[in-house]
């Protein structure tokens, strides 16, 4: 009897289809006040285990990442790819890349960044968020960003109010794609490596942040931006392998400065890149 118990679990194990334990969890995010505030609110679904990660705008008024959109990886971020089945196309997703235009062309207005200063302000237990226990942590920013071109200058002062908790406990490497500690680069090597000792310091992956960005002009005039992103559900269980993969009809599109103007259905991030089917 015992043999046949044994056989019969075997058996199981090979026909069933392939899954484990892993973490799917929905991220709402809103953001008040400044000039594309509409474009940075959005609700992702996602699913994680590991270094597997696909992450599914629902809602998205960001035209790079249409609604429908999702993001995924297989190696913990390492290559990332935007996959759109409406245009049955996916692209590489290449956050270093368009860093490093937004750098080159901070260079054209003559950007620079002064006074750069972050301080922390707190941290301890602070209860649950989406049922698992989180520490919160307090930081506030600083710096003068100026830039020159064609004879016009400008100066502005930024100060950012930053909470954050994070789940110490949550370790899965590819929550991070999504649910980033360290902020986007700025494009100043001084301050960006200010921000990153600080916050790798953050245990666990964040499931609440709130930041208050105020920006004060050299006339005097103030914007405020208030972002909040919150994962409003979380729980532990076992993820299809198949949600990993990207299916093999689809058409894989790089950028090219010679690509036509996309139709209705291409890939989004191309769309603003400029991209054609391999």
């Amino acid at each position: 009897m015992s043999k046949r118990v044994v056989v019969v679990v075997l058996a199981v194990l090979v026909l069933a289809p392939a899954a484990w334990g892993g973490v799917v969890f929905t991220s709402v995010t809103k953001v008040e006040g400044g000039k594309v505030a509409e474009q940075r609110s959005n609700t992702v679904n996602g699913w994680v285990d590991g270094d597997l990660a696909r992450f599914e705008f629902t809602q998205s008024g960001n035209p790079m990442m249409a609604e429908g959109t999702y993001l995924i990886t297989t190696d913990g971020g390492k290559e990332v790819f935007l996959v759109n089945p409406k245009g049955k196309s996916f692209s590489r997703f290449d956050v270093e890349g368009m860093m490093q235009f937004a750098t080159s062309a901070m260079k054209v207005v003559n950007m620079k960044f002064s006074d750069p200063r972050i301080e922390k302000l707190g941290q301890a237990p602070n209860g649950l968020v989406a049922g698992v226990p989180t520490i919160h942590y307090q930081y506030r920013t600083s710096y003068t960003v100026s830039m020159g071109f064609m004879g016009m200058k400008k100066s502005t002062r930024i100060v950012t109010e930053e909470e954050i908790w994070s789940a110490p406990k949550l370790l899965e490497a590819a929550l991070g794609i999504w649910l980033r500690k360290s902020p986007p680069k700025l494009g100043d090597d001084n301050l960006d490596n200010l921000l990153r000792a600080e916050m790798e310091k953050i245990e666990g992956f964040p499931l609440k942040r709130k930041i208050v960005r105020t920006s004060t002009d050299e006339k005097g005039n103030v914007e405020v931006t208030t972002t909040l992103m919150e994962v409003t559900s979380l729980e532990m269980t076992s993820v299809s392998a198949s949600l990993f993969e990207i299916p093999p009809d689809y058409k894989e599109i790089t950028p090219s400065p010679d690509a036509e103007d996309d139709k209705e259905g291409e890939n989004p991030f191309l769309k603003m890149l400029g991209g054609k089917k391999k």
